[in-house]
């Protein structure tokens, strides 16, 4: 059944994104709006007013999740609600659009629900999570903390010496990081989570196609990788007699990319990060750590990827390899993935099914078995956390009608209301 009252307006949904984009602007394009950065309190603090503006009954949890909620016609606060978003915090010199489309599509489909005037059975929740790209530790931090699945400690660890802990950030906003466990919700209080997002690949922008509806996401691992070495004078240590480690990590790192780009199975792996002790201009390098992010949609695969890495580690002198987290892949839910095809079919939108090679939040609602389902849009040749990122707003209006319409679809049924 089609819902032909429920419109989105481009004009709302194109000013959004504008204004959201705004929030750390800098040069070229990109952002610089870290998790809970005063660029990102900012941010949060707007998408609040227009939560408030939209006639949500906005709170914040203890872990900083921002979560709107519009009430059903039960007028229940203690019904499953179906909820959506995303995140407002980006990379360093990221796109505008990863994250804030799943918040801006978020208020227009709550927006266009409420002037449909359909009385639905169950409530709204547009959320806007904290720390998804994991700029403090781990990444999906705030699903994680409103799921129970945060490890110990965690809040506690940052990723460098002058970088901060969540704890530390929490605390800069005037929360108390030891009652976090406030923010734990039971999964049975969501009937559905929805995530509309930027494809961040070439998928659906070289196929020409405006929707993706997305299978699985992909199983993520962290390493970190210590080579050591000896540390020695650069001026009067002979080139024969040094154990410098970073020219054994260079080998660690040439030897993984080749491996991975031969295995035959779809699997990638990144070195995006080299921190060389001590650090000087004049002094050969005693220590490295390399860390390494490693993905793959199949069990399997991920494991024989991460054997052999192991195995060229294992060659290297005084090199050793830790975890450092592990994320597992999830299969989306097959009745959302159904509902949103509909809501394309009936809308005459071509869609694409894929998978996704980033991690999301829907990713931890799954995990604790709330159904989940994901949209992709295309973004501009695929690219994303970089200040190129950018998409076409006609693709941006056709994800957040289908939004809308999966919205009210999951909450009367696959025929509607």
């Amino acid at each position: 059944m089609n819902f032909p009252k429920i419109k989105v307006r481009e004009s709302r949904l194109e000013r959004d994104l504008i204004d959201l984009g705004k929030f750390g602007e800098v040069g070229g394009g990109g952002i610089m709006r870290l998790a809970l950065s005063p660029a990102d309190l900012t941010a949060r603090a707007w998408v609040k007013d227009r939560m408030r503006e939209a006639g949500l009954e906005v709170r914040e949890d203890g872990a900083a999740n921002i979560i709107g909620r519009l009430k059903s016609k039960s007028d229940s606060d203690h019904a499953p609600c179906i909820a959506f978003g995303s995140h407002s915090d980006a990379v360093p010199n990221g796109g505008k659009f990863d994250g804030a489309l799943g918040i801006c599509a978020g208020l227009e489909a709550v927006r266009a629900i409420r002037e449909s005037e359909v009385a639905l059975p169950f409530p709204l929740e547009l959320m806007i999570l904290t720390d998804e790209e994991g700029s403090h530790y781990a990444g999906t931090f705030g699903s994680r903390a409103m799921l129970d699945l945060l490890a110990e400690g965690e809040i506690c660890k940052s990723k460098g010496d002058k970088q901060p802990s969540l704890a530390e950030s929490l605390k800069r906003m005037g929360k108390d990081p030891e009652k976090i466990g406030e923010a734990i919700r039971s999964p049975s209080a969501f009937r559905a989570f929805l995530e509309i997002h930027i494809e961040q690949g070439p998928v659906l922008d070289s196929a020409g196609i405006p929707i993706g509806i997305v299978q699985g996401i992909v199983a993520i691992e962290r390493y970190t990788i210590r080579v050591q070495g000896q540390a020695g004078h650069a001026g009067t240590t002979p080139m024969r007699l040094r154990d410098d480690a970073l020219v054994k990590a260079s080998r660690i790192i040439m030897e993984i990319h080749e491996a991975l780009r031969n295995m035959e199975a779809e699997v990638v792996g990144t070195i995006g990060r080299v921190q060389v002790y001590p650090g000087a201009f004049n002094i050969i390098p005693g220590a490295v750590d390399l860390f390494l992010d490693l993905r793959a949609m199949e069990d399997s695969v991920l494991a024989f990827a991460r054997k052999r890495i192991q195995e060229i580690v294992a060659r290297q002198s005084k090199a050793k390899m830790d975890p450092f987290l592990a994320k597992a892949g999830v299969s989306l839910d097959p009745g959302i993935m159904k509902a949103i095809e509909i809501s394309c079919r009936e809308r005459g939108i071509l869609f694409h099914y894929l998978g996704s090679g980033a991690g999301h939040d829907a990713m931890t609602f799954q995990t604790r078995g709330i159904p989940t389902g994901m949209i992709f849009i295309p973004c501009k040749e695929g690219k994303s956390h970089c200040p190129e990122e950018a998409i076409r707003i006609g693709d941006a209006v056709m994800g957040t009608q289908i939004l809308a319409d999966s919205i009210v679809r999951i909450a009367f049924g696959q025929e509607g209301p």
